[in-house]
């Protein structure tokens, strides 16, 4: 697994360093006390399985869980409680935990879980996915992240592709992609690198650029295919983006193709 680590997430101080001297003896481990820490850690490092308590100080463990399914839904989840019910532990296993474990338990069941649970497979399709969409649009989208590749905002992306002339929202987009409008925006720019928003803005001015060089339709009419809805939005986007008037550009652009 190279330097990918076990990510340990308890507030209680005893038992955290206990987890990682016991986990430490199989793998690297990288101690977290809270959800918000947990989940930080997750986006900048490289982590092969999660041990996972349900009582912290910030969230709950279930909380937690549910926004790492929602970007790395093949990475293996143990999950730990003193305050164990049926109920708690079928929402987890709901939600895609690998292992439940009601404390206190036996350290060896807890060795023996991840010695033998098979670590997050590399996602190649979704790389090669994300490669495609970067390829496509290179004046759009920034390098991919060095962190993992975010599976929920691929989608988000490819979303948007196809649908930029219609009148597209972050809260629509949300619901879709089944996550809060909150957390939708706030990995949207953590990976894109800009806003929903200014990504929008963005694609529809780019398709507009190629309709003024390829196509006849009037500047109205572009205006509506791309989403703008009238003229003066793009006349004013545009001039903002490119420095000139859509007519301009299409005069510079035919007098450079002549």
């Amino acid at each position: 697994m190279g330097r990918r680590q076990i990510l340990v997430v308890e507030d209680d101080h005893n038992v955290r360093e206990l987890l990682t001297d016991l986990l430490g003896t199989v793998r690297d481990v990288r101690p977290a006390r809270t959800g918000a820490e947990a989940l930080a850690i997750l986006e900048e490092e490289e982590i092969a399985l999660i041990v996972l308590d349900y009582r912290l100080p910030d969230r709950t463990g279930l909380e937690v869980l549910a926004e790492i399914k929602a970007t790395r839904p093949t990475l293996p989840v143990i999950m730990m409680t003193g305050y164990g019910s049926e109920g708690l532990c079928a929402s987890a296993f709901r939600l895609g935990v690998r292992e439940y474990f009601p404390k206190p338990f036996d350290p060896r069941d807890l060795m023996h879980a991840v010695r033998h649970i098979p670590s997050e497979p590399f996602p190649t399709q979704e790389r090669d996915d994300y490669a495609r969409v970067v390829g496509s649009h290179r004046d759009l989208l920034p390098a991919p992240s060095a962190r993992w590749y975010d599976v929920v905002i691929l989608k988000g992306v490819k979303l948007v592709q196809e649908r930029y002339w219609d009148r597209v929202s972050l809260s629509e987009l949300a619901r879709e992609l089944g996550i809060s409008k909150y957390m939708l925006s706030r990995r949207f720019r953590q990976v894109m690198g800009v806003s929903f928003r200014d990504y929008l803005t963005r694609l529809r001015l780019e398709r507009a650029k190629e309709l003024l060089q390829a196509t006849r339709y009037s500047i109205t009419e572009i205006a509506q295919m791309v989403g703008f809805g009238d003229l003066p939005r793009l006349d004013k986007l545009f001039k903002n983006h490119t420095g000139l008037a859509p007519s301009a550009y299409r005069s510079q652009h035919r007098t450079t193709k002549d």
